[in-house]
């Protein structure tokens, strides 16, 4: 398992470096076509939107898979043992059923959307949204792979 989430996390490391990489390019691009030669690409400022889009529900899982998520330190920072586990389960099971709850609508909005195309690059709006469940997904397996690492360590043991 630590070997498929390796490889799964070098795969969203790589498509987050490349959306970031497009996108200085595009937003400098545009910078510099608009006031240099008094121009912009039609499709710069679009496609740059989606890579942010793509670039934020890639690096979700990435977060989570390594604890950078936000968290109420003031109540965790002052609790330990069988009250921090506890708390420990109960917040990743807020997440499994929010994180589900995004998969399923996800894929719903992706359904909904695969009629629509983007006004200026005239691509399927699906092509857009669909990395919400998959990033929502990934990072749901990420979340369930913690709860059993939590539910395996004794009390004494969690941070």
């Amino acid at each position: 398992m630590a070997k498929l989430f390796n490889w799964l996390d070098n795969i969203l490391k790589c498509l987050v470096v490349i959306g970031n990489g497009l996108m200085l390019l595009l937003v400098f691009g545009q910078v510099i076509t608009r006031y240099c030669f008094g121009w912009t690409p039609y499709f710069g400022e679009e496609l740059a939107r989606y890579l942010f889009v793509w670039v934020v529900f890639l690096s979700l899982p990435l977060v989570a898979r390594y604890g950078g998520h936000m968290a109420i330190e003031t109540l965790t920072s002052r609790v330990h043992g069988a009250t921090l586990k506890f708390l420990n389960i109960l917040a990743d099971i807020f997440s499994i059923v929010f994180l589900g709850i995004m998969v399923v609508c996800g894929i719903q909005m992706v359904i909904r959307t695969s009629y629509q195309t983007s006004p200026a690059m005239m691509i399927p709006m699906s092509w857009v949204y669909v990395v919400i469940p998959f990033g929502c997904a990934v990072m749901l397996i990420y979340v369930a792979a913690n709860l059993v690492d939590v539910l395996k360590t004794p009390a004494g043991e969690i941070r």
